[in-house]
């Protein structure tokens, strides 16, 4: 991650300039530890994202993220007592760490006029949204560490703020010179890692960029460079952080052959990168960047009961099918149950008592082969004869009932798998909250207790984009939203499309009677209904589209599946770029 205290300079930077003067409209706490604020700064508006989420902690402006709880938590509820309708005075960092300040003047309950700090973390797990007085006092942190998990700093209401031990890093716009090389020649460790261990702000991407720069293997032990060698890494340096301190910013995503996105830095950086894509603001970056990873991550969690379950079930189907599959496999041999009893029954007067075999011709063989049938001796032929007949019956019945569970089996398990599918498409608690609901009403998971409160709005549930010839794409979440979508909302005059043979969504195309997409728009289309799909990650996929008359529902079939004809197919490879860019 290169979210380092260089980064954070520059996202200080664009907040200052948005943010500072602003006041603070509406609090929403998203998930357990994210923040949205909504600032209006004059004839503009901002919304503020703050999260300490351990695997992707940030603080940006944003567009894409929305509020998704009913019920305001209680942190929410004590930023909104304190911090509403406040003025918005500094944005600020302390060096270059991964520490973002606010401060805000805002109204207390007497109506005085009082200075807040609200200070968000970005520290890995360490992460943490904070909410103190001016003299420091924290007020309350949106995770509590007491003494118990940290003796080092407790972040408690009542207990004096401070800063995370910096380990007596170095302040990189203060660099001199000769205490530069001083202090490098007496290093024993690679070049890059002496970099990032010794300047706030610097993490090993911008160190080995550095080292590149230079000229000079990043791995080289520090006591080893030559003079010449660290004279120039220290002019690269400085030329660096004078660009850092001019506020030079160029925000920068790198990518891939394939040109999806790796890493992103607040410059160019000269490093082994394919491909590099510049922005207006970082802002925008780190919402491309991390949006859809963060919101996966998210998801995730909440959903980590249901994949289990899933998978659980699925297992336990794959085994049943084995089971159905080898008894068909049995049955089928039982036909020659009944040529045993058809031969017995026909010649029954040549077999010797007490025999335990008999020996004749096949007469259902084209050649009439020799055919020996056990016996039972105890019995006679007749007796024999009827109990293959009864073997037979047996095996015909087991026959027919495999057939019809395996049937079954392979129904429920492609529902289990379009599931399974779905679960990639969630977005926010609403859509976890539809397919529980699914579950429960399918019978695969217990009715959870109500949550008090109002339920969440979800008026528009499927996910909707815009074709590049204008024209709108609707794409279902789950396997309820699929049949709405197909069988409610789409009119006949729709093209609806899917995955050929495998689990996804479902896709339409609104269009008006008579009216048919135009090409871009169906390869657009195609190429949803791919990235939606189980071939997310593949290429040339195959997808049917038909107009929505074509497409029925078989009564009593699950979710989801439907049957269609009059089809044609088309082969796409889904973009993840395109379809970012066509999201509405």
């Amino acid at each position: 991650m290169a979210l380092d205290g260089i980064v954070v300079s520059h996202i200080v930077s664009e907040l200052s300039q948005a943010l500072v003067g602003g006041r603070i409209d509406k609090i929403y706490q998203p998930e357990k530890d994210e923040l949205l604020i909504s600032v209006r700064n004059q004839k503009d508006s901002y919304k503020l994202f703050l999260t300490a989420q351990s695997n992707y902690p940030r603080i940006h402006l944003t567009t894409r993220v929305k509020n998704t709880s009913n019920t305001p938590p209680m942190f929410c509820m004590l930023l909104r007592k304190h911090l509403s309708s406040g003025k918005i005075l500094n944005v600020s960092q302390p060096g270059y760490e991964r520490i973002v300040q606010i401060d805000i003047e805002a109204m207390n309950e007497l109506g005085d006029r009082e200075n807040k700090r609200l200070i968000i973390e970005m520290m890995g797990r360490h992460s943490n949204i904070i909410l103190t007085k001016a003299d420091g006092t924290i007020i309350d942190s949106i995770k509590h560490i007491s003494a118990m998990q940290s003796s080092m700093r407790e972040l408690l209401p009542g207990r004096a703020y401070f800063y995370p031990n910096n380990q007596t890093k170095q302040n990189p716009k203060d660099l001199v010179k000769d205490s530069f090389i001083q202090h490098l020649n007496t290093l024993e460790m690679p070049l890059f890692k002496a970099l990032y261990t010794t300047y706030q702000g610097f993490s090993p991407m911008i160190s080995h960029a550095l080292c590149l720069q230079a000229r000079i293997q990043d791995e080289t032990l520090c006591n080893l460079l030559s003079p010449e060698d660290i004279e120039k890494l220290y002019y690269v340096m400085r030329d660096f952080m004078n660009g850092v301190q001019a506020r030079a910013y160029v925000p920068t995503l790198f990518l891939d052959e394939t040109d999806h996105a790796v890493d992103f830095y607040s410059f160019p950086l000269a490093l082994s990168f394919p491909k590099g894509e510049s922005y207006n603001s970082l802002s925008e970056l780190l919402e491309f960047f991390y949006f859809d990873q963060s919101t996966r991550s998210v998801v995730s969690q909440k959903t980590s009961d249901i994949k289990k379950l899933l998978l659980n079930f699925i297992d336990r189907n794959v085994r049943k099918k084995a089971i159905q599959e080898k008894a068909i496999e049995t049955s089928e041999d039982a036909e020659i149950y009944k040529i045993y009893g058809e031969l017995l029954t026909a010649y029954s007067f040549q077999v010797p008592a007490g025999a335990k075999t008999f020996e004749t011709a096949n007469y259902y063989s084209e050649n009439y082969e020799m055919i020996e049938i056990p016996l039972n001796a105890n019995l006679s032929a007749i007796e024999n004869a009827q109990k293959y007949f009864k073997h037979y019956n047996k095996a015909k019945r087991t026959l027919i009932a495999a057939h019809d569970q395996l049937e079954h089996i392979n129904e429920e398990l492609e529902y289990l798998h379009s599931v399974l599918v779905s679960l990639d498409f969630l977005q926010t608690q609403a859509d976890i909250d539809g397919l529980r609901l699914e579950l429960v009403e399918m019978g695969y998971l217990k009715k959870r207790k109500a949550a008090k409160g109002k339920p969440p709005k979800n008026a528009m549930p499927y996910m909707q984009f815009e074709s590049s010839a204008g024209e709108t794409i609707y794409v279902g979440k789950n396997n309820y939203q699929n049949d709405e979508l197909t069988m409610k909302f789409a009119k006949i005059t729709d093209l609806w499309l899917h995955i050929k043979d495998g689990p996804g969504s479902h896709v339409i195309i609104k269009l008006n009677p008579g009216e048919a997409p135009s090409d871009v728009t169906l390869i657009e289309a195609a190429m949803l209904a791919a990235y939606f799909s189980k071939a997310k990650q593949s290429s040339n996929v195959a997808i049917d589209y038909t107009y929505r008359k074509n497409v029925k529902k078989v009564p009593n079939a699950k979710p989801g599946m439907v049957i269609y004809t009059n089809f044609k197919t088309v082969y796409v490879t889904p973009d993840e770029k395109l379809i970012k860019q066509l999201e509405k």
